[in-house]
């Protein structure tokens, strides 16, 4: 916990519980502020434009999702309310965010369930934290049924957080993956792209850690910097109003994108042949 608390931008919904406590947020606070930015992210919100793309894509891929669901590495499970046609379960490791997890994962993330449980899993940005990615694909893949669906989020560019951070991906890299492991992939969307993904990482690296002065590049960045003090929205407005077509791109024409979001099916048992009597 200690690393999630250290590393997380303790903005929005956090600053006026600091101003009244004087001091860092509870573990409590900074969980709960987690879960608002994702179920209902805000212009302003220091990711807003990257967890609202999620949000619609995740919305898009699950509509009309039912039978029963895996939310595999489920931290506080911010994207239950998109399955409500779904009995939608949780998986987490001891000591996650999560203390009320329908079922616990062991210290290599597999769980003790039995082959063939659910007619999806959902794996929203937990793949770059495991230690081993393929691991974490096949286990989804025991655990779905033949021609189940696999919705797994991820990032492509994005810097450290969260403790133990390995991977970042691209959505070809992604998609053969998934394949290696067993999957047919159906899509891989590209999130939060070109323009819109890097004005959003200059705007957070200027909340974070400012901008040096000098010259006219320093000038600007600071008075960029500034504008969003004294007015948070302003950046997320202009991205959605000229950028609103970069959240959700497929294909080759954005080679720039903060997080991928991957759908594919397990595959169907094979067909026996038939035998001909002879």
């Amino acid at each position: 916990m200690t690393n999630l608390l250290n590393r997380l931008p303790l903005v929005g919904a956090l600053a006026p519980a600091m101003t009244r406590s004087g001091g860092a947020p509870t573990a409590e606070e900074v969980i709960a502020e987690r879960y608002r930015e994702r179920t209902d992210p805000r212009p302003g919100d220091w990711a807003y434009a990257h967890l609202l793309d999620l949000r619609l894509a995740l919305a898009e891929q699950l509509a009309g999702a039912t039978g029963r669901w895996l939310d595999f590495g489920a931290g506080t499970s911010p994207y239950r309310d998109l399955l409500p046609g779904a009995r939608l379960e949780t998986a987490e490791m001891r000591g996650g965010e999560d203390l009320t997890a329908d079922h616990e994962l062991d210290e290599d993330g597999l769980s003790g369930l039995p082959d063939g449980s659910f007619d999806g899993v959902l794996s929203t940005q937990v793949l770059e934290h495991v230690t081993d990615p393929d691991t974490h694909l096949r286990e989804a893949l025991r655990l779905l049924r033949p021609g189940g669906r696999l919705v797994l989020s991820t990032h492509g560019v994005w810097e450290e957080h969260g403790g133990q951070d390995l991977w970042r991906w691209t959505a070809d890299g992604l998609a053969a993956q998934a394949e290696r492991s067993g999957f047919t992939v159906d899509r891989a969307v590209k999130l939060t792209c070109g323009p819109r993904g890097l004005l959003l990482l200059l705007r957070y690296h200027g909340r974070q850690h400012g901008w040096p002065a000098g010259g006219p590049v320093g000038l600007l960045l600071r008075t960029l910097t500034l504008a969003d003090r004294l007015r948070p929205r302003l950046v997320d407005d202009y991205l959605d109003r000229v950028f609103a077509d970069r959240g959700r791109v497929e294909g080759p024409t954005e080679p720039f994108y903060l997080d991928i979001l991957l759908t594919a099916t397990k595959p169907g048992v094979p067909e026996k042949p038939e035998r001909h009597a002879t």
